[in-house]
């Protein structure tokens, strides 16, 4: 991972609506080190009413472009992303679409080093 900036670093995260995506949103504005969140969202939630936070609704389905301009500058990509009990009332193919497709996309070369996301 490339050594992150003395005087602070910026963040990306995909999942902040849901349990734990909207808990690293949080820790992350409470951090002083934290200067910047990119949050992205399917659809427009104003859920973090911080100056840090700045929200970019995308096309799922063509998320790797979409995220491409905004991983620009920011230092960390976090993804917490998945269905949890949703999955019980979708196919097996929009359940692989969701838990799988889309943070692959969302990792897409070079933004992550590490990504994990089940049980998220």
């Amino acid at each position: 991972m490339k050594n992150l900036p003395d005087f602070g670093y910026s963040a990306i995260v995909l999942g902040a609506t849901g349990n734990v995506g909207g808990r690293i949103v949080q820790l992350l504005i409470q951090s002083r080190l934290c200067r910047k969140v990119v949050v992205v969202t399917r659809r427009k939630t104003d859920a973090f009413a911080d100056p840090k936070v700045s929200e970019a609704i995308v096309n799922m389905d063509r998320l790797e472009e979409e995220v491409a301009p905004l991983v620009r500058g920011v230092d960390i990509a976090l993804a917490a992303f998945g269905v949890g009990k949703g999955s019980l009332k979708m196919s097996e193919e929009e359940v692989r679409r969701i838990e799988i497709a889309y943070p692959q996309a969302f990792a897409g070369p070079p933004r992550l080093e590490a990504l994990g996301c089940a049980g998220s």
